[in-house]
């Protein structure tokens, strides 16, 4: 059984919007897209099917209504409780990056809290660090480390029981 150009269109319509609500909630931009995709399908379906002047306004329709809907929901949406929770509440203005390793780790022991493969966690005067083994090597968990480099805002540490 075949369906209708008719049903073609409502079926291309409400899967495109719901596709495009479920962007909202569904990371990546593929529902977004797909549901655009659909109601640009409606679009067409509806010019070729729909008699003279009702698929082009069809077609006007869900470019106007579509504007007003992301018009409003971008008014609207972040103040509903849902749009509380995902949105953003500030600019990120006044956030400030890590301050940059001084060279006092230099030198410094520790103890390899996570096995270091390279990277990994390490404790270094009572505090955790994310550090790198040097050279790639693997350090396991436990191992006693020193630090012997800064590069790139990275701690780099090696094994202390190896020869220097």
């Amino acid at each position: 059984m075949s369906m209708s150009p008719v049903s073609w269109y409502a079926a291309l319509l409400a899967s495109g919007l719901l596709l495009i609500i479920a962007e909202v909630f569904i990371p990546g931009g593929i529902a977004g897209v797909v549901g655009g995709l659909a109601l640009l399908a409606a679009m067409g379906v509806g010019l070729v099917h729909f008699p003279a002047p009702w698929g082009f306004l069809s077609a006007i329709a869900i470019v106007v209504f579509g504007g007003i809907a992301l018009l409003l929901w971008v008014q609207i949406f972040p103040r509903t409780r849902t749009g509380r929770r995902i949105a953003l509440r500030t600019d990120g203005a006044t956030h400030k990056s890590a301050a940059p390793l001084s060279d006092r780790w230099l030198g410094a022991a520790g103890e390899a809290v996570t096995a270091l493969r390279p990277g990994g966690i390490a404790l270094l005067d009572g505090k955790r660090h994310d550090v790198l083994a040097e050279g790639g090597e693997w350090i396991a968990a436990g191992a006693a480390i020193r630090v012997s480099a800064i590069r790139d805002g990275h701690l780099i540490v090696r094994d202390a029981s190896a020869s220097p």
